[in-house]
């Protein structure tokens, strides 16, 4: 079965030398396990992970929206085996919630959005 991100920024299939894909896992993979699969919380006790995230070589968080903003995104399911994260965003033009599937290694970063206390965060960006 062919990888869905053969070849993509990450790279190959994944696999390091002697078979072993967890020696090319990131900290930003190993972390995105975390929130996605245990109980803990790395942002806020008890609140949904929303996220900003920064690819590799960029130096800003991403913005699908083609604006300054960057887009916040909620960790919906990650996949260990395959390094397939799936986020969802809402989208500042349609205002429809919005799917993004990523393998992790193309990711350098994460950083945490609070929630304020109209619920969208906004406060923590402007």
């Amino acid at each position: 079965m062919s990888s869905l991100f053969k070849g993509s920024c990450c790279g190959g299939n994944g696999e390091a030398a002697g078979g072993s894909r967890s020696r090319n896992k990131s900290c930003v993979c190993e972390l995105l396990n975390n929130i996605a699969n245990t109980n803990g919380n790395f942002c806020s006790m008890a609140a949904q992970q929303r996220l900003l995230i920064v690819l590799k070589g960029a130096s800003t968080p991403l913005s699908l929206g083609g604006e300054t903003t960057p887009t916040i995104f909620t960790l919906v399911r990650f996949d260990e085996d395959s390094s397939c994260a799936v986020f969802s965003y809402l989208d500042a033009t349609t205002a429809l919630n919005q799917t993004f599937v990523i393998d992790c290694r193309c990711i350098c970063g994460i950083v945490c959005v609070p929630q304020t206390t109209n619920g969208n965060g906004a406060g923590a960006l402007g």
